[in-house]
């Protein structure tokens, strides 16, 4: 067969095949449905094994450096695997520590809103009494009530309960199995990465072109340095947000500083997105106090998280990626549009592999051309 006669059946092939797809479109997103629930796990295990290699290889080049200059040099499965439990015991510790600080900071707050509550609930019966507000709309509702018709909704209300509990307790150990599962096939990737990744690397180079393979080890590579580079700039970010605040807080003398603190660096691992919901929480707990104060603690909270998105985060997250300010806002605002808070998470290193795959292009083109610099 002709090569131009090959080229022209397949692409005969290919169009009948989406044409066929495009007028069954309902089995096709059933079945990619049904297709990504079975992979589920090796995908949750993908990510994880992402975020974990992070801190696992700085472990392991700090643990190689102190045994330099050690006679007998331990293994390579050996570096492995104590990097691998000393970064399971560092993530225990940093969440003990978390919760051994937000724990009390919660307990007190809600004794503290208790007693508040129970304090000013005689003004709010008070304020509610002087309003003086006419009942009798409220007896021609109740005199227009059908209670039989009350116990059916409630019949049928009791039913759609149960059948909610059936399905979120059976989402739930959906999850739960799907995290499991995730989590093992994690620790497998992080320990066999070599292993795993040579066989990887020997399929892309056996059905791909040699460009193209080249171009797609290039990519891998450079998306994990960038990763790396992202997460490390991420953590040093979250804890300087919530040093601000809690900085910001005690100035301003506003309440549950130490607690908004804490939150603030829990939840700002997730970029941009996550230290308002921090926000969120301190303003609710400063309105049961007294509005004003509720806007008070808004206005500092707004102008913290403002500063800390516009000249903190870009230059800590940005540089560490090697993106500009307007490049890392403009990706996280794509990712989060697109894909949510993981969007947010991946888009800013992608953005970077981005940019630096059409730099280096970029610099080709121009060498071919003898113009180093435009």
């Amino acid at each position: 067969m002709e090569k131009k006669t090959k080229q022209n059946l397949i692409i005969v092939i290919v169009g009948v095949v989406l044409f066929a797809a495009l007028m069954n479109l309902h089995v096709v997103l059933q079945f990619l449905e049904k297709g990504i629930a079975v992979i589920l796990p090796v995908i949750v295990g993908g990510i994880l094994a992402l975020f974990i290699n992070v801190p696992m290889t700085g472990i392991e080049k700090r643990l190689r450096k102190w045994m330099q200059k050690t006679k007998k040099q331990p293994s390579d499965k050996a570096y492995r695997l104590v990097s691998f439990l000393l970064t399971f015991v560092c993530v225990a510790l940093v969440l003990t520590l978390v919760f051994t600080l937000l724990i009390p900071e919660l307990a007190s707050s809600v004794k503290g809103l208790y007693l508040l509550v129970e304090a000013r609930l005689p003004q709010w019966i008070a304020y509610l009494e002087s309003l003086d507000l006419q009942s009798g709309w409220l007896e021609d509702m109740l005199a227009d009530i059908n209670l039989e018709k009350i116990m059916q909704n409630v019949g049928i209300g009791a039913n759609l309960f149960l059948e909610g509990v059936v399905s979120t307790v059976s989402s739930a150990a959906s999850i739960v199995i799907t995290a499991v599962f995730g989590l093992i096939i994690s620790i497998y990737l992080v320990l066999g990465k070599e292993q795993i990744g040579g066989h990887a690397k020997k399929i892309v180079y056996a059905y791909l072109k040699l460009a193209w393979a080249e171009n797609v080890m290039h990519f891998c590579r450079t998306f994990n340095r960038s990763f790396s580079n992202f997460l490390s700039g991420q953590c040093a970010e979250a804890v300087i947000l919530g040093i601000l605040m809690f900085l910001a807080f005690t100035v301003f003398r506003l309440p549950y500083g130490s607690l908004v603190g804490v939150l603030t660096a829990v939840c700002a691992i997730i970029p941009y997105v996550g230290a308002l919901m921090s926000g969120a929480v301190s303003v609710i707990l400063a309105l049961l106090i007294s509005p004003a104060l509720a806007v008070r603690c808004l206005i500092v909270y707004l102008i913290v998280q403002f500063v800390e998105n516009q000249f903190i985060y870009p230059r800590v997250v940005g540089g560490s990626v090697g993106l500009p300010p307007l490049y890392t806002l403009v990706a996280a605002m794509i990712g989060g549009n697109l894909f949510g808070i993981m969007g947010i998470i991946f888009f800013i290193p992608l953005m970077a592999v981005f940019v630096e795959l059409v730099k280096e292009d970029a610099g080709k083109r121009l060498d071919r051309r003898g113009k180093h610099s435009v």
